[in-house]
């Protein structure tokens, strides 16, 4: 399941991600932003995509491009692969976070 939000306002940004490859999940955190459907899962791909979705309906809320101090949050044992940490810093400068 898809929110109507990703579906309608996020077609380009779905196209750089189908391009850049979705990858395999390698990390996954909860967070909790008090918002009103309750927290999120958001699991980190291998090729940089941070996915999220509610935590209590699986629904997919919406995909981002992460940027590198995002995949730094995933990681707090301090063993951030810097293998994705450039590839976080290629899409930045690349200004796909901003799509």
């Amino acid at each position: 399941m898809t929110s109507q939000h990703y579906l309608t306002d996020r077609k380009e940004r779905e196209n750089i991600i189908q391009s850049i490859g979705l990858g395999n999940p390698i990390a996954t955190i909860t967070v909790d932003k008090g918002h009103r459907n309750g927290p999120e899962r958001h699991e980190l791909t291998s090729t940089g995509i941070i996915i999220i979705y509610n935590a209590y309906t699986n629904k997919l809320v919406t995909k981002l491009i992460a940027r590198p101090g995002q995949v730094r949050r995933f990681f707090q044992d301090g063993k951030t692969p810097q293998d994705l940490i450039a590839l976080a810093a290629k899409h930045q400068a690349l200004n796909f976070n901003k799509i």
